[in-house]
């Protein structure tokens, strides 16, 4: 699939092109927040359960929360002091079963320059220790120079996939994980950017 999306997207801009996959696996058992409900997935009917003459069905049943393995955070994710971005109210966005405004479907696809900050190298490592904040200086480092324009899309890698199959590790319950501080990301907020992601 990537690479018919390459060639794809290298016919349509007429230059070359390389697609990176950033996502991870859907799979019982992955790693995921207590707070949140997991993944799983159970076949509700196998092959031979119900013969129609010579053929047989098979379906799943999948259950899953919203912020489970590679996603797009909504804007009405996360409130402060009962406030969501734009000063929306929090909880009256959410009556009736869903929220309002902001939500995922709100997020237009994006088909924009995308920046990728790798870190680990930084430090010359292969990863950032647990509960490392990534800071300012960081991101300017891995920059090497290159600049963050307004609606671009900045990656902070901090390697921590590498940790994956240790769910407990993973979500970071014993000693956190690493991510972008909140001057870093005021600094990304602060050159427009139309999204920021991590590993």
């Amino acid at each position: 699939m990537l690479e018919q999306t390459q060639e794809a997207l290298t016919i349509l801009l007429g230059r070359s092109v390389q697609v990176f996959d950033l996502s991870q696996p859907l799979e019982n058992g992955m790693p995921c927040s207590p707070s949140l409900p997991g993944f799983h997935m159970a076949l509700m009917r196998r092959h031979g359960d119900v013969m129609r003459g010579e053929g047989s069905g098979s379906n799943e049943l999948i259950t899953l929360g919203g912020h489970v393995g590679t996603h797009v955070d909504a804007l009405s994710h996360v409130a402060a002091f009962g406030r969501l971005h734009g000063g929306v109210d929090a909880v009256l966005n959410s009556v009736g079963g869903r929220h309002r405004t902001l939500g995922a479907e709100t997020v237009q696809p994006m088909m924009c320059r995308g920046h990728l900050l790798d870190i680990p190298q930084v430090h010359g490592a292969a990863r950032l220790e647990a509960g490392y904040g990534v800071t300012v200086a960081d991101l300017e480092a891995a920059l090497a120079g290159n600049q963050v324009a307004d609606g671009d899309v900045v990656l902070v890698r901090t390697g921590w996939p590498q940790v994956y199959d240790d769910a407990e590790a993973y979500v970071g319950h014993r000693a956190g994980a690493p991510g972008v501080t909140g001057e870093a990301a005021q600094w990304l907020a602060d050159r427009g950017v139309r999204a920021a992601g991590t590993d």
